[in-house]
């Protein structure tokens, strides 16, 4: 019963919303579940994600389009010039959403002179809309609150941050406070040259809060097996220097800024050998339900 449930509401996805509300028809991403003592450290080292299968959790280059160029059609990036690979997880206990990004690239820019021009240099984005809302449900500093927000990495440090997080309030302005989240970052190659960036990132998502950023409005968003939430990803790709938005790759169909795509938090993946710190695995379904959706 447990295994027709689920199919039955991965298949109502595709049919039951507007075509317009969320990205690519409805297109459905995978974070995978970290079993507690398995999270991921937010190091800039990747490593702790080496043991999760690409099929189904990786957000690779055929999943971004131009969107610089208004080119809206998937997996058209040019490899000698950019490549991405990301994944998404979550832990059930701690309820923090984890996501890394390693990002190949043929020259690195980051050359603001403004602490929250980050999106003008070599970045990534994030965006969160937990409430998984339609794109004009998804509220951004409407008068009933916030339900949607941004987090923009850009290293190494430049006109004093690594990056920004929109609405600034000041428990989010800087990872290093550790409310709302924080991050990791290192690199291979060259620093400013051709080089290979990885970033690790961690999030305690909330599905709505005061205008005013009050702590005691929050309300923080339960995650929990099945659950969908809405988030996309944009990296921008400068190869000129100065203060113009240039190139960016986006894994929502309109753009930026709005947190469009389905991620479908799953349950314990039993194809995963996590080594000895997994102290319990659900021998269900999951399994075989990814299979419906990835053919292998």
């Amino acid at each position: 019963m447990r295994r027709i449930c689920v199919l039955a509401a991965m298949l109502a996805l595709g049919v039951s919303s507007q075509a317009d509300a969320h990205a690519w028809g409805n297109q459905l991403f995978f974070g995978v579940q970290f079993p507690d003592g398995n999270e991921p450290t937010i190091d800039g080292d990747s490593s702790d994600w080496d043991v999760v299968p690409d099929n189904p959790y990786l957000i690779g280059n055929d999943l971004y389009a131009d969107m610089y160029y208004g080119t809206t059609t998937q997996g058209e990036i040019d490899i000698s010039d950019m490549s991405i690979r990301s994944m998404w997880g979550w832990n059930e206990n701690s309820q923090l959403i984890y996501a890394m990004a390693e990002v190949f690239d043929d020259i690195h820019v980051v050359d603001r002179d403004e602490p929250n021009a980050w999106w003008a240099d070599d970045a990534w984005e994030v965006y969160l809309n937990p409430l998984h809302q339609d794109r004009p449900e998804q509220t951004f500093g409407a008068e009933e609150g916030w339900s949607r927000y941004y987090i923009g990495i850009s290293v190494p440090e430049a006109a004093g941050n690594i990056g920004d997080a929109l609405p600034g309030f000041e428990w989010r302005d800087k990872p290093e406070d550790g409310v709302q989240w924080g991050v990791g970052w290192s690199f291979t190659g060259e620093m400013y040259g051709e080089s290979t960036y990885t970033y690790e990132l961690w999030m305690r998502p909330w599905d709505f809060v005061s205008l005013d950023g009050d702590l005691d409005s929050i309300e923080w968003t339960v995650l929990e097996e099945e659950k969908i939430i809405g988030m996309s990803m944009a990296f921008d790709d400068d190869d000129i220097g100065g203060t113009e938005r240039t190139n960016y790759w986006s894994t929502d169909d309109t753009g930026c800024c709005v947190g469009s795509n389905d991620l479908w938090l799953s349950e314990l993946d039993d194809s995963i050998d996590w080594g000895d710190q997994m102290t319990a695995v659900q021998s269900d379904t999951w399994g075989r339900i990814k299979t419906q959706f990835t053919g292998q």
